[in-house]
């Protein structure tokens, strides 16, 4: 054999398959399963060339099963229902608008758009978090540190030495006495309610509590709002654009806040308003968290009937506001978090040395 025809016969053809199901996996489904279509290839066949493409062992499991039911008589929106761990509700929607109309190619495209928009702006979210979180996780460790490691030392030499020990001096000295006798204690407890609070944020009574309540708190509110006006917008222009009426599209924009009950029931309560007969953008208007900008161009829209035109237009604005504001909220929390971990180590430091300086004081 000669030497290339070692490496021709390693050829690259294939990547190394993996076990877990990432988002990369999912979109490159998606844009296969588009691509397939788009080609003429039948749509079950078009899921069986994807399985066997893909290189997730579980996704390709997945879809192995949602083949299985598609061959038995099941829609594929409704098989892929089954894997709700994998396939989120609001995908399902948008597959299922793509078999009704027929036009699962376009449909399947756009969702993998949203999706990359989706990843770009979550990765944007996290980076501009990380270096607050490190600020965050190096103050509360230095403060750990200086109670667990500083303080006992010099709580000793204060009591050998029989010293009077101002307030602030015991205070520190008593929170340090607690931190390293129930300091084991105190990580167990806070991961278990970091955990049960994750959780519980996870339920339908959960999400109503914590986004009911985040939607009125400054900065958290303005995100929760921008990203809900942008995923209304970008959604509903996709739907008008796919060729759904507008009453079932409004059914499906309810799905798509399947994970945001105020606004899912504010989309509830528009699409009956507008089953009534009234304006789109009187009905939004009346829920009360809807934006004025949204509102206003929704009549435009209306107005003169390009409405899918016009919220494609507004999706990028309000993606654009939400990196903003994050970016603003983050750059606040620097100089906070900084000028906290600064004045606290400052403080437990003054309160060691303290009775250091009185009894300096006294020996003069």
């Amino acid at each position: 054999m000669a030497f290339q025809d070692w490496f021709i016969a390693r050829a690259r053809v294939s990547s190394k398959p993996h076990k877990k199901i990432t988002l990369d996996d999912k979109m490159v489904f998606f844009q296969q399963l588009g691509t397939l279509i788009a080609s003429g290839t039948p749509l079950l066949q078009a899921v069986e060339i994807s399985a066997e493409q893909s290189q997730s062992i579980k996704l390709r499991h997945v879809l192995e099963q949602i083949a299985s039911r598609m061959a038995s008589g099941s829609s594929v929106h409704a098989a892929a229902a089954n894997f709700p761990d994998v396939f989120d509700h609001y995908w399902i929607e948008i597959i299922r608008i793509g078999e009704v109309t027929g036009q699962m190619s376009m449909v399947l495209g756009e969702l993998n758009k949203q999706i990359s928009a989706s990843r770009e702006t979550r990765k944007k979210v996290k980076g501009a978090l990380m270096y607050p979180t490190i600020l965050i996780c190096v103050a509360v460790g230095s403060i750990t540190g200086l109670l667990w490691g500083v303080v006992p030392t010099f709580a000793k030499m204060f009591n050998d030495m029989g010293a009077e020990l101002p307030g602030m001096t015991q205070f520190v000295i008593d929170l340090s006495d607690g931190i390293v006798i129930y300091g084991p204690y105190i990580a167990v407890l806070l991961v278990i309610a970091v955990f049960a609070i994750r959780k519980y944020a996870k339920t339908e009574p959960g999400r109503r509590l914590f986004i009911g309540v985040g939607i009125g708190l400054p900065l958290v509110g303005e995100l929760v709002v921008q990203a809900a006006m942008y995923r209304f917008a970008s959604n509903i222009a996709l739907l008008l654009k796919s060729g759904i009426p507008m009453m079932e599209s409004l059914q499906t924009i309810e799905g798509v806040f399947h994970t945001s009950p105020p606004y899912r029931d504010a989309m509830a309560r528009v699409r009956s308003r507008v089953a009534a007969g009234r304006p789109l953008a009187a009905a939004i208007g009346e829920t009360g968290i809807y934006t004025t900008m949204i509102v206003n161009m929704v009549h435009v829209g209306e107005e003169s009937g390009q409405l899918a035109l016009v919220m494609e237009q507004m999706a990028p604005y309000y993606k654009e506001r939400m990196e903003t504001t994050i970016h603003s909220v983050t750059k606040l929390l620097e100089p906070i978090i900084i000028v906290g971990m600064g004045v606290t180590i400052a403080g437990l430091m003054l309160s060691i040395y303290m009775p250091m300086f009185e009894m300096a004081g006294k020996i003069n």
